[in-house]
């Protein structure tokens, strides 16, 4: 009974070591599939990542060809614009020069009548025996008809002055006239007549206005 008792006792160390054996080796054989299936479920997801990400770079590049086809499109009109541009100012720059000519033309051509009508004048006045002032003075008054009525055909107009209040948009005073009778600032002498282009003044009149006269002023 001694002499089994050993034995039966290595036996039983043989399983039981045998059985850990087999626990470790199955520890060492499941844990390589597990492993494996970690793997290859972190490969697919990072494959899926990997897909997005290519398909939003290539929504990015396709919009950014539209940006330039875009780019491209309005850069060509804003030139095209531009170009039109400079055209239409070179032309009219051209017909502004063109219209400024002839009008100085047009001009020209009513002073030369006007000229004329002063020469006719002349030798009406030296042929004619026994010039009278009066026929004279008549002469001088249709010539000046004449080129007050060119005046205001290219737009020139006289500035009315005497009587009104002084405007200086429009006067120029040289000196002041005191005068008791008069309201302040009324005009009451032209220098020099001023005329009007086109409701523009051309000229100011330059004036003598009223200054009202106070009791205990020298």
């Amino acid at each position: 009974m001694s002499q089994k008792n050993p034995k039966n006792s290595n036996e039983s160390e043989e399983e039981i070591v045998d059985i850990d054996y087999q626990i470790e080796e199955t520890e060492n054989v499941t844990t390589p599939k597990t492993e494996n299936k970690k793997s290859s479920l972190s490969g697919s997801a990072e494959d899926i990542t990997n897909r997005e990400l290519l398909d939003e770079l290539e929504q990015v590049y396709k919009q950014l060809e539209e940006k330039d086809e875009l780019f491209d499109k309005t850069h060509k009109r804003y030139l095209r614009a531009l170009a039109d541009y400079e055209n239409l100012e070179k032309r009219t720059r051209t017909e502004r020069a063109r219209i400024v000519k002839q009008a100085n033309e047009r001009l020209l051509l009513k002073l030369v009548n006007l000229a004329e009508s002063f020469e006719k004048a002349e030798v009406d006045m030296s042929n004619q025996e026994g010039v009278t002032l009066d026929s004279v003075i008549e002469g001088f008054q249709a010539v000046r008809k004449q080129f007050n009525t060119i005046l205001k055909n290219e737009g020139v107009e006289r500035i009315q002055a005497i009587g009104e209040k002084f405007d200086p948009n429009f006067h120029e005073v040289v000196y002041t006239k005191p005068n008791s009778d008069t309201e302040e600032d009324i005009i009451l002498e032209e220098v020099q007549i001023g005329y009007l282009l086109n409701s523009k003044v051309l000229r100011p009149t330059k004036v003598v206005v009223a200054k009202n006269i106070t009791q205990g002023e020298n």
